[in-house]
């Protein structure tokens, strides 16, 4: 009899980003190595992220949707599991519903959970959930000693593995003119810091800088943003593009922007390298360090420091040839260092090693939602009592309003 093929199954939430980027592209350019190769995108019908839209490189891709909090979270949970299915090999987590799936359902497979951000809500997933995981991947060093402090005892679980980009055959050329600057990411302040970018653009002016600015991206604070843009009509807003425009869009332009807060491996910021734009960055604990040699492949700011950011694009804007070689240099260290089809040789170099890090999991699980998040309250329960109160904090709102006009 056949032994069944062992399989790889990403559990990714479906959503334009970060996360997405490093998942799709661990498939596009994953190598032979006997596993099949399966995606979980996760859905919630009460999120405004934009979706992501395209097929990925995988043997099947399965959506699952559900609505949190008003669902019964443990149906959720049910629905994630026969999702992944049971089996052999790797299942590869990232996120709360995922982990808690797990948590409530053996698959067969070995856990790798890859932690996606120097944050705390990351840590306490990774720490919660240690009965849970089989092995830890952080892409970034910062991220990997804070695993390491907090959970001591896995040591020998916990894997520092960077991540990689695809290096595109377009790359920056010089222009005379105006220093074309670009943003691409999320329009979040809280973390990418992008209502810096018309304190900055300002700055500039006030310095005789003549600069254009493209804006890619969506995100919660675009109106902010546009509102506070509002004195540079020469803005170019491109909204949400997918990632091979985005690659094509870097190409043509010199330097790239990204006043963020935090951070675990900012994705965006080495396309950018990799298509020889020079990044003028927040200089964050994760990831920026060993990525960006200061001075050299790019130029590190303090956060929040709309100055000096301003000074530092204004020095490259006058040195045009220090500008050229600092774009050349970083597009060599994402080739020598990140170039996806390297990097994903450690990551199925970790999948491969499933036998020695799969465990059963232990009896019991997490508790997980509240006390209408019970495996024995019918789902239609909880959404009908869930609705009905959310319908009625939405008028008392509403009431409010009125007395308060």
């Amino acid at each position: 009899m056949t032994a069944p093929v062992p399989s790889v199954v990403y559990v990714v939430p479906d959503k334009m980003g970060g996360m997405m980027n490093i998942v799709a592209n661990l498939l596009e350019y994953r190598c032979s190595d006997g596993f099949s190769y399966h995606a979980v995108l996760t859905h919630n019908h009460l999120h405004t992220d934009t979706r992501f839209a395209g097929p990925l490189r995988a043997d099947t891709q399965t959506i699952v949707e559900y609505t949190l909090p008003v669902e019964n979270l443990y149906t959720v949970i049910r629905r994630v599991a026969r999702a992944i299915g049971a089996g052999t090999g790797v299942v590869v987590a990232g996120d709360l519903l995922d982990l808690a799936a797990l948590s409530v359902h053996d698959t067969g497979r070995a856990v790798v959970l890859i932690l996606h951000g120097d944050h705390e809500y990351y840590y306490d997933l990774a720490v919660k959930h240690a009965a849970v995981v089989h092995a830890y991947v952080a892409y970034s060093r910062r991220m990997y000693e804070q695993l390491i402090e907090r959970l001591p005892n896995r040591h020998d679980s916990i894997f520092y593995i960077p991540y990689g980009v695809p290096i595109p055959a377009r790359a920056r050329r010089p222009v005379a003119g105006p220093l074309r600057l670009i943003f691409a990411g999320r329009l979040e302040h809280e973390q990418k810091g992008v209502l810096d970018l018309p304190e900055i653009d300002r700055a500039l002016a006030d310095r005789g800088i003549d600069a254009s600015w493209t804006i890619v991206g969506a995100g919660p604070d675009e109106a902010r943003l546009r509102a506070a843009w509002c004195r540079n009509p020469q803005v170019n807003w491109l909204g949400q593009r997918t990632n091979p425009e985005v690659l094509d869009l870097l190409a043509r332009h010199d330097v790239f922007v990204l006043p963020t807060r935090h951070e675990g491996f900012p994705v965006a910021l080495v396309e950018a390298m990799a298509a020889a734009v020079v990044p003028v960055v927040s200089n964050i604990a994760s990831g920026v360090p060993e990525i960006v040699s200061d001075g050299v492949t790019g130029e590190r700011l303090p956060v929040g420091d709309v100055r000096a950011f301003a000074e530092a694009i204004g020095a490259l804007d006058q040195d045009r040839a220090k500008l050229d070689a600092m774009s050349t240099a970083a597009r060599r260290t994402v080739a020598d260092r990140f170039d996806i089809r390297l990097r994903v040789c450690d990551y199925q170099a970790l999948y491969a090693r499933w036998r020695q890090l799969y465990r059963p999991l232990a009896s019991g699980h997490l508790q997980y939602g509240s006390r209408l998040d019970q495996p024995w309250i019918p789902n239609a329960l909880v959404r009908f009592v869930r609705s009905t109160m959310r319908r009625r904090r939405g008028h008392e709102a509403i009431r409010s309003e009125v007395v308060h006009a």
